[in-house]
């Protein structure tokens, strides 16, 4: 089992490494559209790397304390994600046009990683076994929630639009993380 996770992670590097040089490669020869896709594929490597370095810390956590203290740095990072989208809506209010669009993009493109920390904080909050640890992620995931509620209700009484929000919201509800 281990030497097989250990050539799948080779594996996720190997694909990775080449995603991320292709595209650079790419975007040298102004193959745009290549180059992004490429770099999506690194970007979701990457991510999918992390999701195994997170749970392979949360498993070999010596303790509560430590477990906890991991589940802190990341809701911090959480928090930061959101107040930035915050910050970019207020800016994207005072805008018009096609600067205010490129607002809303940074604001959905923040929903986005917003989202896969969030989708990495859920095995944890659902496979832990400490009530302390699941009450903290679980508030933390509410009041997540509680901002995106707000961000698509701010977004339609400006009259502003993005399906992206809305879609991270429902993706939310979908996997029960409604704020209560």
């Amino acid at each position: 089992m281990v030497e097989s996770e250990s050539d799948s992670t080779r594996s996720l590097l190997k694909r990775f490494k080449r995603a991320a040089k292709e595209a650079e490669d790419s975007l040298l020869t102004e193959e745009f559209q290549k180059a992004m896709a490429l770099y999506y594929d690194a970007s979701q490597t990457a991510d999918e790397m992390t999701e195994r370095f997170l749970t392979l810390l949360v498993k070999t956590s010596p303790s509560n304390a430590y477990r906890t203290v991991l589940v802190e740095l990341l809701s911090w990072r959480l928090r930061y994600y959101t107040a930035q989208y915050d910050y970019h809506l207020a800016v994207a209010q005072t805008l018009s046009g096609l600067p205010r669009e490129e607002w809303v993009a940074r604001v959905e493109t923040i929903l986005v990683l917003s989202q896969s920390l969030v989708g990495k904080l859920i095995p944890i909050m659902r496979e832990t076994e400490e009530p302390s640890l699941y009450n903290r992620i679980q508030s933390l995931l509410n009041d997540w929630v509680r901002g995106i509620r707000n961000l698509v209700n701010n977004l339609q009484s400006w009259e502003m639009a993005s399906a992206q929000a809305a879609q991270v919201l429902e993706w939310a509800l979908d996997n029960e993380l409604e704020a209560e």
